[in-house]
């Protein structure tokens, strides 16, 4: 893509050229893939509008186009959470965090397809490798522009795996942030206790430069970190063709110089989902029991189902599994401490993006690291003609965001100096 993201430019003149160019690419990709892939809500005079913006504004993210998932508020543009319901319904103030994006630079192309309340019920959004595709969800519309080439750069969330897991069924760069980080003001609530600000860009060092609009500097440790693989009970979870991958990945890395150590981490992945789910259906359903009140015969079947199962559960229930949910975090940050790691590496989903636009796939291979907060990124692994994408996931320590992204960049850049040293091998390293 002939699309500029973020760069220093010598002049103003030269810059304006460069935002004008990336905001024609934009509509050119959105005109060439977006009756197929439907990444984005309708916006009849999106070209007019965009014709409005400013091309003279500067910052770290200059120029960069910038796709939104439609369960953020923003200036100008309505907002449904995916649902049917009437934009008046979630009228407010701009997301603090699209406005630091568009300070920063980004240039708003429009909003991108979500799943209803970014639950369950899927949108129409299609995978680009493959149109009888889910691109997972529920941040489906983001990752979907990013891998067509529409943005440079898009935002998302993460509750369980509404990040991560796209991002890796489209082949692009995901990040979510540690939970609680990035403010969610003006942005319609999934489970409050799981809800995480996340990106998506082309590239891991295009998900740093956008991360460091929200996080302050880190210290910079001079040294690889050590990374875990977590239990066996938990990688089962994922297909022996994704294990065999997940596996050959790994024995690279650490043939690179990672300091791999192996663990039980996840090994209680049972009892943890079962803390998650109270929290889950009963957050959901009370962020929507109004609208579900008022509009319920105007809401996807899915979205009304966890509603009621989350109206269902007790405020003794749902209590209990909020201090579980405390003690479990605090235990596993504790076991990180002892045992001196400082990344887990696991699979970014089960296998590649499954067949039918009825499901946005399992979220399963994000459950314990949203369900103790932790940030995570989606490294695309290198993949031959006609392979479907499948990403490698990093998560680091809580409030460890930015260093997360640097040692995720450069382990990209070792996968890629791997593949260019085994040109016969597997495109999957």
């Amino acid at each position: 893509m002939d699309m500029v993201f973020g760069r220093d430019l010598v002049s103003e003149t030269g810059a304006r050229a460069d935002v004008a160019r990336n905001i024609r690419t934009s509509l050119k990709r959105i005109a060439e893939t977006d009756s197929t892939v439907e990444a984005f809500e309708e916006e009849p005079d999106r070209e007019s509008r965009l014709a409005r913006i400013p091309t003279d504004n500067s910052g770290p993210l200059r120029g960069t186009t910038l796709g939104v998932k439609d369960i953020f508020a923003v200036n100008g543009l309505p907002t449904t959470g995916g649902s049917a319901l009437d934009p008046g319904e979630f009228a407010g103030p701009e997301a603090s965090a699209v406005t630091l994006l568009r300070r920063a630079g980004a240039v708003v192309v429009g909003k991108t397809k979500t799943a209803e309340f970014a639950c369950v019920h899927p949108p129409s959004t299609r995978n680009p490798h493959d149109l009888q595709r889910t691109p997972g969800g529920s941040s489906s519309g983001s990752a979907a522009a990013v891998a067509t080439g529409a943005v440079g750069l898009a935002v998302g969330t993460q509750t369980i795996g509404s990040v991560i897991r796209p991002a890796s069924y489209c082949g692009v760069a995901g990040f979510k942030t540690t939970q609680g980080s990035v403010a969610l003001d003006g942005v319609i609530p999934c489970a409050q206790s799981y809800d995480s600000f996340g990106l998506f860009a082309t590239s891991v060092s295009g998900l740093a430069l956008a991360a460091s609009v929200f996080f302050e500097e880190e210290q910079h440790l001079d040294r690889k970190p050590v990374v875990a693989v977590p239990a066996r009970k938990y990688l089962t979870q994922a297909t022996e063709t994704t294990n065999e991958v997940f596996g050959a990945s790994v024995r690279d890395l650490a043939e690179s110089g990672l300091d791999i150590v192996h663990t039980n981490l996840a090994a209680d992945i049972a009892i943890l989902s079962r803390t998650q789910k109270v929290i889950f259906d009963a957050e959901f359903g009370r962020a929507h029991e109004d609208r579900f009140r008022r509009y319920g015969h105007l809401l996807g079947a899915g979205t009304r189902e966890v509603i009621q199962r989350g109206l269902a559960i007790s405020g003794r229930a749902y209590a209990a599994a909020i201090d579980e949910l405390a003690e479990q975090r605090s235990a596993f940050d504790t076991k990180m401490d002892q045992e001196g790691i400082d990344l887990v590496v696991a699979p970014a989903a089960t296998d590649v993006a499954p067949l039918g636009l009825s499901s946005t796939g399992s979220p399963v291979m994000s459950l314990p690291w949203s369900h103790f907060g932790l940030p995570c990124v989606t490294i695309p692994l290198p993949r031959g003609v006609g392979e479907l994408p499948l990403g490698l996931q990093f998560v680091g320590r809580r409030h460890t965001d930015l260093r997360l992204l640097g040692w995720a960049g450069e382990i990209a850049s070792a996968i890629d100096q791997l593949t260019e040293r085994q040109p016969g091998s597997s495109p999957r390293l």
